[in-house]
C-alpha cells in the first residue's frame, strides 16, 4: 500500500495549492510531477518545473502553453476531468502509486468530485492517496 514516501508520481490538480508541510513534503519528494493544466500555473509560479502537463488546455495560461509546449499532453475528452486524465496517463506508463495534491478547495463540486473519484481510481488499478492541508484520503 502507498505510504507517504513511496509513490511513483504526484499529480498537481487545479484546486488550492497546499500550504501545510505534509502535502508540500510529498510534492518535494515527487519522482515525477504531472500537473493538470490549471494546476500547472500555480506550480510554476512557485518556482517548480513540472515533468508533464495534461489536460484540454482551457485553464493553462497562454504564457505557460507556449513556454512548456514540449511537455504538454493534450487530452480534449470533455467526459472526464483533468485529474482523471492524469491518473489514466500515469497508469498507462506503469506508474500505479500516485499521490495527488491540490484536488480540493476553490469549488465545492470539484472537491467532492475529486474525492469521490479516488474509489474509481482504485478499481482502475491505482494505489492513490490525495493530500490536503487537513489530511490524506484514500
Amino acid at each position: 500500500m502507498l505510504n507517504d514516501k513511496n509513490f511513483d508520481a504526484v499529480i498537481v490538480a487545479n484546486g488550492d495549492f497546499p500550504s501545510h508541510s505534509k502535502p508540500l513534503q510529498v510534492l518535494a519528494r515527487a519522482p515525477f510531477t504531472l500537473c493538470c493544466d490549471g494546476g500547472a500555473d500555480e506550480y510554476i509560479a512557485r518556482g517548480y518545473i513540472p515533468d508533464m502537463i495534461i489536460g484540454d488546455g482551457d485553464s493553462l495560461s497562454a504564457e505557460n502553453r507556449e513556454r512548456f509546449a514540449d511537455i504538454i499532453h493534450y487530452e480534449t475528452d470533455q467526459e472526464t476531468n483533468d485529474q482523471t486524465k492524469a491518473v489514466r496517463y500515469l497508469l498507462s506508463q506503469g506508474k500505479k502509486r500516485i499521490a495527488i495534491v491540490g484536488a480540493t478547495g476553490k469549488r465545492d463540486d470539484h472537491t467532492l468530485g475529486n474525492i469521490a473519484l479516488l474509489a474509481e481510481y482504485r478499481t482502475m488499478g491505482a494505489d492513490v492517496r490525495s493530500y490536503t492541508d487537513y489530511g490524506a484520503s484514500m
